[in-house]
């Protein structure tokens, strides 16, 4: 029996900012609120010991919720790695002063851009200028200056970076990569832009590597294929498609390419999320309602939830018959190639495929698919 051992919980789906990437831009009848105590409550309630990290995060900014340090201190008492992912906009020093002493493992920060001009256009509502001084404010508040650069990657709470990648902030990746040691970033976590509206489906970066398969060479069949590092430029279509070919098993510099068919961290990491409202699902796609921008087609994807915390325990939940199944399932990944595909009308939304697997079917997962991927 697999076990639980990642838990994502959303404290809201409410955010001060418009950032031009979030799927909220969509939402015109969808309630927006925080979770009540009583949800947060029974999340926490009899977590199985296989649970090892608690993070705070969602479609909503987790700062914005009033109680948020509160929560992050009664989470790390049920002694897990406990993070949050964040704008930033309200990391001032009284909040990072409160999480860092409520034993906060590490935050993320979404930093997209790296001067005020680009960042606007990104992160709507929110300043540059004052994330930036969030940021020197949460260093402060761990302990973290310039005298300690050389000893910073032990210092805790750590300082994650989330960057969404998109044609219009490629350079801006180049300057947060050169400023990042200085800063005293442990990590970057860099995944592509969803297109949630179709005027941002030009921003993407990864139209030519869909319909590119880097499996695994057939068992017994594969003929090992070394490249040596090359300029992006030089790799033209047809060499980008041989990718594909199942007999063929490529690496670079002896470093593999390959990936599994369909591999879904979220079930493969054992991870689960908890909405605001308690409602449990599987993965962030599920989280929410959303239409997303796929092939130059408009895809309605519905969530999927396995039960409330609000009506029985979510170790209860996660050892259900349905969700076994549902985790059995992606494991196998049966799914239709939608990815690849996308011609019939039942890529337009999530329900079904022509495989014939019942919701939620997931063969147009770009997650899945090695793209997109959370802190």
């Amino acid at each position: 029996m697999d076990k639980l051992r990642q838990l994502y919980i959303e404290p809201t789906s409410r955010c001060n900012l418009n950032c031009v990437m979030c799927s909220r831009n969509e939402w015109t009848d969808k309630k927006l609120d925080d979770m009540t105590d009583e949800v947060f409550t029974a999340t926490l309630a009899d977590l199985p010991a296989s649970v090892e990290r608690i993070v705070f995060g969602g479609i909503g900014e987790p700062l914005y919720h009033p109680d948020i340090a509160t929560m992050v201190t009664r989470a790390k008492a049920t002694g897990r790695v406990v993070e949050i992912i964040t704008n930033g906009s309200l990391l001032d020093s009284e909040m990072s002063a409160q999480l860092v002493r409520a034993g906060l493992d590490q935050i993320w920060i979404s930093l997209d851009a790296m001067d005020a001009d680009s960042y606007g256009l990104i992160r709507c509502g929110a300043d540059f200028s004052t994330v930036m001084r969030n940021i020197d404010a949460f260093n402060s508040a761990r302990g973290f200056g310039f005298r300690h650069i050389n000893t910073f990657p032990a210092i805790t709470p750590k300082l994650g970076i989330a960057f969404v990648l998109m044609r219009q902030n490629l350079d801006q990746l180049t300057v947060l990569l050169k400023n990042a040691y200085a800063m005293g970033v442990n990590d970057i976590k860099v995944t592509h832009l969803i297109p949630y509206e179709k005027s941002q489906v030009d921003q993407t970066l990864y139209d030519r590597i869909l319909g590119v398969r880097l499996y695994d060479a057939l068992p017994g069949m594969g003929v090992d294929v070394d490249l040596p590092l090359m300029d992006s430029r030089d790799i033209d279509e047809d060499l980008l498609q041989t990718f594909s070919d199942p007999v063929l098993a490529f690496s670079v510099m002896g470093a593999s390419l390959q990936l599994n068919a369909g591999h879904c961290r979220f079930i493969e990491d054992d991870v689960t999320f908890v909405r605001w409202d308690g409602q449990v699902a599987p993965c962030m796609g599920l989280l929410h309602e959303s239409t997303v921008y796929q092939r130059n087609r408009k895809r309605h994807i519905k969530p999927h939830s396995f039960g409330s915390v609000a009506d029985r325990s979510l170790v209860s939940i996660w050892d259900s018959d349905e969700y076994r199944a549902f985790r059995e399932r992606v494991r196998d990944f049966p799914f239709s190639p939608c990815v690849r595909c996308g011609s019939c009308d039942l890529f337009l939304s999530n329900e079904r495929d022509c495989e014939g697997n019942p919701f939620p079917t997931c063969g147009a997962c770009l997650w899945a698919r090695g793209l997109f991927q959370c802190p």
